[in-house]
């Protein structure tokens, strides 16, 4: 009677702590989440001028489809934070730091530079383009050393102007964003439209 006794106490023993941890990991759920102060995460404010490279006053005028000149004026850098969880067990909450700035020639002719910071601690930049209601996007990771992490392309020639030190950014459905360091947007191309920079 007393070895088992014993063998049940060492069975219990591991049921135990079993459970404690069930009880831990669930305190930890959506509801059990302690009430605690989110963890900031914000983006580096120094690539601002290479990645966002216009002021609240900006315009550029582009060539539309070879055609059409299109006025684009900024609509000014807006700064927001969004609300993140770090996921299934964990209760972290995080706010993550966001710029955007947005170049308008008309309600369907636009496009829009963003510059965030993800819950991981990693950078992001991309662009947004509406062209007559026809709407695409293009990301790109960013490392710590943005600036020197351009893909170069020895040269470009657009409207008879040649760029260098670009970068380009494409998508899976191959729209194309061509920019420069503190010049923006040199052209973006995309199955509907060609936006091409003229100055």
């Amino acid at each position: 009677m007393k070895i088992f006794n014993q063998t049940v106490g060492m069975n219990t023993k591991p049921f135990t702590i079993l459970l404690f941890a069930i009880l831990l990991i669930n305190a930890c759920g959506k509801e059990g989440c302690p009430d605690s102060k989110p963890i900031e995460k914000g983006v580096d404010k120094s690539y601002l001028p290479y990645i966002i490279p216009y002021s609240d006053t900006s315009t550029r005028l582009f060539l539309k489809n070879g055609t059409d000149t299109l006025v684009f004026k900024s609509q000014g850098l807006k700064e927001t934070k969004s609300s993140a969880i770090a996921g299934e067990g964990n209760c972290d909450k995080f706010n993550l730091q966001k710029y955007s700035l947005q170049m308008a020639a008309s309600d369907t002719d636009y496009f829009q530079i963003n510059y965030y910071a993800t819950k991981f601690g990693s950078l992001y930049n991309d662009y947004e383009i509406n062209s007559g209601n026809n709407y695409s996007n293009s990301w790109t990771y960013l490392s710590n050393s943005y600036v020197n992490d351009f893909r170069i392309i020895e040269s470009i020639t657009v409207l008879n102007i040649n760029y260098d030190s670009i970068n380009t950014v494409s998508n899976p459905v191959n729209d194309l964003f061509i920019s420069r360091p503190k010049t923006g947007i040199i052209k973006i191309q995309t199955k509907n439209v060609m936006y091409e920079l003229i100055k």
